[in-house]
């Protein structure tokens, strides 16, 4: 059997540690790249725009604020596409670089 073709733009990473906050409720990440995200969660449908905090579980002041608009929600998993800020492009590859050991280059 032919195995598949990646066809995910960017490259998507454990979040281990994060989570998103949604009016007053914590919901564990459970990946994220600089296009999006991927949480437990229910009660969303696709389209839907949800602003939300994504937080550092270990330092619960290490956190950024950031817009998603809802790609898909199926099985307890709510999966959304970022409207992009330098601020979260930057938190997002520090969490990358923290979890993979390798130091981002972008945004020096």
């Amino acid at each position: 059997m032919a195995q598949s073709k990646e066809r995910r733009k960017h490259v998507r990473k454990m979040g281990d540690g994060l989570a998103v906050l949604i009016d007053g409720k914590v919901f564990p990440v459970v990946n994220i790249s600089i296009s999006g995200v991927s949480f437990q969660g229910t009660g969303r449908k696709a389209g839907d725009r949800i602003r939300l905090t994504l937080s550092d579980l270990h330092s619960l002041d290490d956190t950024v604020e950031a817009i998603i608009t809802v790609k898909g929600a199926e099985g307890g998993i709510v999966r959304g596409e970022f409207a992009p800020t330098t601020k979260l492009m930057r938190y997002i590859l520090a969490h990358m670089g923290e979890i993979t050991g390798a130091e981002p280059a972008y945004f020096r």
